[in-house]
């Protein structure tokens, strides 16, 4: 195996981690479904190390990443909070679901699109709004309070497809290099 398959293994990982969320999602196991998503989340930040640290990126890594994050933190996190907390609202429940999703691949298309390198994101990371959704989600039954799950998901989306400048802290330049 040589050390160009390790990233395209890790987002296989990332993929397999959302799948499995949405499994037991389906199977009404929730704290099972966002620990899922979490593990997701870690692996994504590894692989997003490993390929910036050894330089590995490719067009197909960015591809098959965004399409992995799609399911692993836009689709899964949507169907927790729908199946916990949303149903009660039949179609506007569903919807607002639905655009949680697609504000995610609309901030994945503008990422894959872009050509230069910031030191900042544009907009919420979708791991990061599918952690905050997946994770809030799992208090929404204690809190009780559909509007606040509501207004959560229309602000996630908000902030996924904003222009808001959010500093990277996984950047080689605020790494310190150890010399051996």
């Amino acid at each position: 195996m040589s050390v160009q398959t390790i990233p395209t293994l890790l987002k296989m990982a990332v993929l397999s981690g959302g799948m499995m969320s949405m499994f037991f999602s389906f199977h009404d196991k929730p704290s099972q479904a966002v620990l899922c998503i979490v593990l997701a989340a870690v692996l994504a930040g590894f692989d997003e190390y490993i390929v910036s640290r050894l330089n590995l990126a490719t067009e197909f890594g960015k591809e098959f990443r965004s399409l992995a994050e799609l399911i692993s933190f836009g689709a899964a996190p949507a169907l927790i909070v729908y199946l916990i907390s949303l149903h009660k609202l039949p179609v506007s429940g569903l919807l607002l679901a639905s655009l949680f999703i697609i504000c995610g691949a609309l901030r994945l298309a503008r990422f894959n699109i872009a050509t230069c390198v910031h030191r900042h994101h544009t907009g919420l990371p979708i791991h990061i709004a599918g952690c905050l959704l997946a994770v809030l989600t799992l208090w929404s039954p204690i809190l009780n309070h559909m509007e606040l799950m509501v207004i959560l998901v229309i602000a996630l989306c908000g902030l996924m497809v904003s222009r808001i400048r959010i500093p990277k802290i996984s950047k080689p330049h605020l790494i310190h290099k150890k010399s051996f």
